[in-house]
């Protein structure tokens, strides 16, 4: 049986000239002497490359091989996914629990402000400080949720009902704010001044329950309102019961908001909290608002579950300064008695001792 004519004899008559034993067409070699050599073959028209040594490793390959090279080789173009904002960073101080995106939320929610009615993405970017891209991404979903109501007419935003429905309930939960009420009536009708009662609301005092005097002109306060915490006798009363790692905490944040102002604040603050040592109250007078003078106290809950601040205030010509510091301020300091006395606590909170 005749052998069949090695590759190799093929590709020599093919560098020499010859035909090869396919019936294809010969093309002679490049000048410079190239290594490949080009088949063209008549039956199928299809150009076919000659064996190189690096064809070759390349066909010798497993399939398994190839697909691992090919792979490797888009995992090394491709460029890592970066996100533009990671929702999941901690917050300030590198806390891994603090979820960025939730608390972004509620400070839009919080840029709503009693009397003020609606408000558009970039007046909600101003308060917030967030990018305006961010805000409308926020109020979206909070529009979806539930806790926005949009007006397309006016392409602004309003507190919607699932908003209202979680401050309805944390109030009716307040159960200082059910006994406090009376008291705090009684404060306004004996004094004709504002009685207030309020929390902490990062450097504000958030008011939860207001109680108005019979006068016809007085200072308005109601819940949902806020106060400053440095400059009113409420957020004083505060800062003068709470732990001294929090309070300078807090005054560090006050003073770098402040700036020049801030030594005279501090000198305030010290006062006070001097005055509620010794007397179980302190005061204000013309501090927050030139017109208005006021007295504040504290009503630290059962089992150290909070502090809120009590206070009173009024116009300057219904409530001189000698008559808060000698009048009204006592009988502020006696309702707060009496109102932690009826939660079950002790004594109302004094200066907070070093």
């Amino acid at each position: 049986m005749p052998r069949s004519p090695s590759p190799a004899r093929n590709l020599a008559k093919t560098k020499t000239g010859g035909k090869p034993k396919n019936g294809g067409e010969v093309r002679p070699l490049d000048k410079d002497g190239g290594s490949e050599a080009t088949v063209v073959a008549a039956a199928g028209k299809r150009a076919v490359k000659a064996a190189t040594p690096r064809t070759v490793a390349a066909e010798a390959r497993s399939p398994r091989e190839s697909a691992r090279s090919t792979g490797a080789s888009r995992h090394a173009t491709r460029r890592p996914r970066v996100r533009e904002e990671d929702d999941l960073d901690g917050g300030e101080g590198g806390d891994r629990q603090f979820v960025t995106a939730l608390a972004r939320g509620l400070d839009v929610l919080a840029a709503f402000r009693p009397g003020e009615g609606r408000l558009g993405n970039q007046e909600l970017a101003e308060r917030t400080g967030l990018p305006k891209p961010t805000v409308s991404r926020i109020t979206h979903t909070l529009t979806q949720l539930g806790y926005l109501n949009y007006n397309q007419r006016l392409s602004q935003y309003e507190l919607g009902g699932a908003t209202l429905s979680l401050g309805y309930a944390a109030l009716s939960n307040l159960d200082v704010r059910r006994i406090a009420r009376p008291f705090m009536q009684e404060l306004a009708n004996s004094t004709n001044m504002t009685a207030a009662l309020g929390l902490r609301d990062k450097l504000m005092i958030l008011n939860v329950e207001a109680a108005m005097s019979q006068a016809l002109i007085g200072l308005r306060l109601y819940a949902g309102s806020r106060v400053p915490l440095a400059t009113t006798a409420m957020g004083r009363a505060y800062l003068a019961v709470i732990g001294e790692a929090e309070r300078e905490t807090l005054l560090d944040e006050i003073r770098d908001r402040h700036g020049d102002e801030w030594p005279g604040m501090r000198r305030a603050i010290d006062r006070a909290i001097r005055d509620m040592e010794e007397n179980g109250f302190c005061l204000s007078i013309g501090d927050w608002q030139k017109d208005i003078n006021g007295a504040g106290a504290a009503i630290p809950l059962p089992d150290g579950l909070g502090i809120y601040a009590i206070g009173i205030a009024g116009p300057a010509y219904l409530a001189s300064p000698d008559y808060v510091s000698a009048e009204a301020g006592p009988q502020l300091a006696d309702a707060a008695r009496k109102i932690v006395a009826q939660l079950g606590g002790d004594q109302p909170a004094r200066g907070a001792r070093k």
